[in-house]
């Protein structure tokens, strides 16, 4: 392994909470990991091929719980979030699907990616054209080799190097509480998830269609016609039983949801999303001007008093952009823990830009998506 490759190892391993030793010696040295305090020794010379790289690939997928072949993806690609698309079924044979369905995996996979790429630009019920700038961030997509589980495609999405290595909590004095940016790469793969999770929330668990406000809580989260489609005309093959995402998030790119891991969508579950997909055509997206969604970026409490102001990093206009909105002291409490949590937050009200920046004109027009969704 050549000096460059060491190099972006010891910078991952920076990156993701861990600590260089604090004597180098000639051979190589101990790092250990801030939270679990795992020790993890690095040579100071490897081959990638060697007995040493295999060990150390290994015990960080142990302590990642992830795989060796994502980490070995995050190394080589410093960061990659991953999406792990899944079509189970229990009629054919292991660890295959009939040719078509897994035509159909890849082909509605990515049309469901493409729709949370424009989404994430800004909530759209139904998607006349999609956006140049999602295109752009999705084109840098890759598609990595089948494994073993029913049927799973891999779907990595790198989180550009020149992203800062963030804290692993967002860091409060008191005062206030600033969080790490959430680079757009980050933002659609988000949107994925949530688009995913809300439809199992909002249309599949509950045994009733859909009401308006559930429609419009889908679109929220980043649903249109055109992703919930793609998702049934999946679930309706008959090599289908289930269709699910197991997310695994690149430390680098910024904390983590919390709250998703795996979304699993039924089979039988695709008349109540074909109907989603329906109403989806009919109901007009929100205003722009009017909804925002995204990460708290700032929580700030009014030296003189109680109330206070939360920032979100947002989309304004297709371009990531800052919104504030001033809250009571009741919301302001709430906000401590959302931030912690890393919930995804929507202010719904008008702005009007001030000396420090976009306010929203309404005082505690601020929610987190999905109230039903529960930090895990």
């Amino acid at each position: 392994m050549t000096t460059s490759v060491h190099s972006r190892l010891v910078r991952y391993l920076a990156a993701t909470g861990w600590l260089p030793p604090d004597d180098l010696g000639q051979l190589g040295g101990l790092w250990r990991h801030v939270e679990t305090h795992d020790l993890l020794p690095i040579p100071n010379q490897l081959e990638d091929e060697g007995l040493d790289w295999s060990a150390i690939t290994h015990r960080l997928a142990q302590i990642e719980r992830s795989t060796v072949i994502d980490v070995l993806a995050r190394l080589n690609g410093f960061a990659v979030d991953i999406a792990n698309l899944r079509a189970a079924n229990d009629i054919v044979i292991k660890d295959t699907i009939p040719y078509a369905a897994g035509v159909a995996l890849v082909k509605e996979g990515w049309t469901m990616f493409r729709s949370s790429a424009t989404t994430a630009l800004g909530p759209k019920s139904f998607i006349r054209r999609y956006r140049r700038d999602g295109d752009e961030i999705l084109a840098a997509a890759r598609m990595a080799q089948t494994r073993r589980g029913s049927y799973i495609i891999p779907i990595y999405l790198p989180i550009p190097e020149d992203v800062d290595p963030p804290k692993d909590e967002p860091h409060i004095d008191g005062l206030q509480m600033t969080a790490v940016p959430e680079p757009m790469q980050r933002r659609v793969m988000r949107t994925f998830a949530e688009s995913l999770a809300a439809l199992d929330i909002l249309a599949v668990q509950p045994e009733r269609e859909p009401s308006s406000d559930a429609v419009h809580d889908l679109i929220r989260a980043g649903v249109s016609h055109q992703f919930a489609a793609a998702l049934q005309r999946l679930l309706v093959d008959d090599a289908v039983d289930e269709f699910s995402s197991t997310f695994e998030w690149a430390p680098s790119g910024g904390p983590a949801p919390r709250n998703l891991g795996t979304v699993s969508i039924p089979s039988a579950a695709s008349q109540r999303i074909k109907s989603v997909a329906v109403k989806l055509r009919s109901v007009p997206s929100p205003r722009a001007e009017e909804q925002f969604v995204g990460p708290i970026s700032r929580v700030e409490r009014d030296p003189d008093g109680e109330t206070g102001v939360i920032t979100l990093q947002t989309v304004r206009n297709k371009r990531s952009a800052h919104v504030s909105v001033p809250v009571s002291a009741g919301v302001l409490d709430q906000a401590w823990g959302w931030a912690h949590d890393h919930r995804t937050l929507v202010i719904e009200s008008r702005v009007r830009r001030t000396g420090e920046g976009l306010m929203a004109e309404v005082t505690d027009a601020v929610s987190p998506l999905m109230l039903d969704i529960a930090p895990e």
